[in-house]
């Protein structure tokens, strides 16, 4: 059997991660509550559900920035958990095909396709192909510029989704991560 292609050193980098996420969001929850849920709030009046949808479309995979701030506005802002995972698991995949499609548009630059070979995303894709992007899609890395690359490399689609299906997990994650913080900044 075949596993991911991560190591121990970046499982543990994971954990923390989680850790420090849940405990920047107990503190946020603690101090800054009330002006993050009104600015949460008000993101929820003007955008709705479908708004926040949209917004992980188009922010998901800008190198930075991600899903997780559009989450966060939303959860604060009081949308249920169950809807704001959906839509965003959802997003982040349309996200994903929308930024490979992207990438095969520019497949046909040759220097965008020698960079992407010297800095080694193409073997990469070549050697683990859904095993890479789903690890892209749970570590912190900038998934955008997987998507991208897999679709300049040339990557089948049916290999791009299905690896670009975990990133559901780092929606779970995300999402355990502000329901306990939040709930632990509130006490």
């Amino acid at each position: 059997m075949m596993g991911l292609p991560l190591d121990k050193r970046s499982a543990v980098r994971l954990v923390f991660g989680f850790a420090a996420a849940v405990g920047l969001l107990a503190l946020f929850g603690n101090t800054l509550r009330e002006p993050i849920t009104n600015f949460g709030e008000q993101i929820v009046a003007r955008l709705g559900l479908a708004g926040l949808f949209g917004a992980v479309v188009l922010l998901d995979p800008v190198p930075g920035v991600g899903f997780q701030t559009v989450f966060f506005f939303g959860y604060t802002g009081g949308i249920a958990l169950g809807p704001l995972i959906l839509a965003s698991w959802v997003g982040v995949m349309v996200a994903a095909v929308g930024s490979w499609g992207l990438g095969r548009l520019c497949s046909r630059w040759n220097g965008l396709v020698a960079f992407l070979e010297r800095w080694r995303v193409g073997p990469l894709l070549r050697a683990y192909g859904p095993r890479a992007i789903a690890v892209a899609a749970i570590a912190p890395f900038p998934f955008g510029v997987a998507t991208f690359g897999a679709g300049v490399m040339r990557v089948p689609l049916r290999v791009l989704v299905f690896g670009a299906a975990f990133r559901g997990i780092k929606v779970l994650f995300t999402a355990a991560a502000f329901w306990l913080g939040w709930g632990i900044g509130a006490s």
